[in-house]
């Protein structure tokens, strides 16, 4: 674990029970996005694309959710 990562727990320790469960949510979150991001620089890596004219016809279904 890096020094920044241990101070930010230490830190967070010192919080109230509920804040830190609001803590650890958005630590969580981030680490989802972070994952999901990778995941996505890996499959365009990959040559796992779509064009633009298919993310067009995706973005309705994804307004709809």
């Amino acid at each position: 674990m890096t020094q920044a990562l241990e101070k930010a727990f230490q830190e967070a320790a010192k919080l109230p029970g509920e804040e830190q469960e609001v803590f650890a949510g958005f630590i969580l979150d981030e680490l989802a996005f972070c994952a999901a991001v990778r995941e996505g620089i890996e499959a365009a890596d990959r040559g796992e694309v779509v064009s633009i004219e298919e993310v067009k016809k995706m973005i309705p279904k994804w307004a709809s959710r």
